[in-house]
């Protein structure tokens, strides 16, 4: 299939940082923006809208083919019916594939394990003023507050 743009989402729904587009940009060689929040495209060219921390804005134009992830959109995302979807999914034809057919590319979860208890916690009954006294006592005493 050929292609001139492709656009992803820049977070995952499992929180583990949305990585398929770097990492279909790195697989298929071509260049990436991601968090971007406007694309216009026009003669063989992105320009695109990137948003960094703190709501700094930066313009760049990609040379397509080109792989964006959008932060945003102006327009809600229109979804399918589920009576559709239902109807496809009824006639639709999944490959399996075997653990070592994805390739290895991205993150993978080595352990998972409760965190260990390290202590407990004190709660502090008093006004603000005096559980802020508190706090500033303990600072403090382990040695963090700069005179």
């Amino acid at each position: 299939m050929s292609y001139d743009l492709v656009l992803t989402g820049v977070q995952a729904a499992d929180d583990r940082d949305g990585q398929i587009g770097p990492m279909l940009a790195a697989h298929l060689g071509l260049p990436y923006v991601g968090v971007v929040t406007g694309v216009s495209v026009g003669a063989g060219r992105v320009r695109v809208h990137k948003e960094y921390a703190g709501g700094v804005m930066a313009e760049f134009e990609v040379t397509l083919p080109a792989v964006i992830g959008v932060q945003a959109a102006h327009q809600p995302p229109r979804y399918a019916p589920v009576s559709k979807i239902r109807q496809i999914a009824k006639t639709a034809q999944i490959e399996a594939l075997t653990g070592e057919a994805g390739g290895g590319a991205g993150s993978s979860v080595r352990r998972m394990f409760k965190p260990e208890a390290a202590g407990h916690a004190e709660m502090w009954d008093g006004d603000p003023e005096e559980v802020a006294g508190k706090i500033a006592m303990l600072i403090a005493a382990r040695g963090l507050l700069k005179a």
